[in-house]
C-alpha cells in the first residue's frame, strides 16, 4: 500500500528513515530509493519533520520521495530545469549552464573574483618602494581567468 508519513528520525548507516503514519496510528522503518548508489554514491535522506511517500509491503518498505507542502514549499531559487540541493545553510545548484555554491554568509563565486582581483592589483614591498602592478600578460591571463569563472560559475 502506498502511504504518506512524517519523517521522526534518520538511521545513516543503513540509507534508512523512521516515518510516523498518524493516520494509521503506527510507525515503520523504510529505506529509502536512492538515485545511485555502487560506484555512483549518493546518499539523500529527508529531512526530519518532513512528509515523504511510501511503499509498505509485508515489513519491505521504501521511502519513495518527499512530498513538497503548504508547511514545506519548494526552495524559492530551485528551477525546474536544473538541480538544486540544499543542506541546512549551503546550497549547490547547476541551472542554465552554470554553478553556483553558497552559504548563509559566502559565495564561491564572489570568493574566487575576489583572489583574482587581488592577484590583479598586486603590489610588492622592494628597497625602492612599493612595486607596480602586474604585468600585461599577468593582467590578461588574471582577466580571462576572470571571464572563464564567470562562464562557469553564477
Amino acid at each position: 500500500m502506498i502511504e504518506i508519513g512524517t519523517v521522526t528520525a534518520h538511521h545513516t548507516d543503513r540509507g534508512a528513515i523512521s516515518i510516523d503514519f498518524a493516520h494509521l496510528g503506527t510507525s515503520a522503518e523504510c529505506v529509502v530509493l536512492q538515485s545511485t548508489t555502487g560506484d555512483n554514491n549518493t546518499l539523500v535522506l529527508p529531512s526530519v519533520g518532513t512528509q515523504v511517500v511510501c511503499w509498505l509491503e509485508s515489513g519491505k518498505n521504501i521511502a519513495l520521495g518527499a512530498v513538497f507542502s503548504d508547511s514545506d514549499p519548494v526552495p524559492s531559487g530551485a528551477k525546474a530545469d536544473g538541480y538544486y540541493q540544499q543542506i541546512g545553510d549551503m546550497t549547490f545548484q547547476i541551472c542554465d549552464n552554470k554553478a553556483s555554491l553558497k552559504n548563509a554568509s559566502n559565495d564561491l563565486k564572489t570568493l574566487l573574483n575576489d583572489i583574482l582581483t587581488a592577484i590583479q592589483n598586486l603590489t610588492v614591498s622592494t628597497p625602492m618602494g612599493p612595486s607596480g602592478t602586474p604585468l600585461p600578460p599577468t593582467v590578461q591571463a588574471v582577466q580571462k581567468a576572470i571571464q572563464d569563472l564567470n562562464n562557469l560559475l553564477q
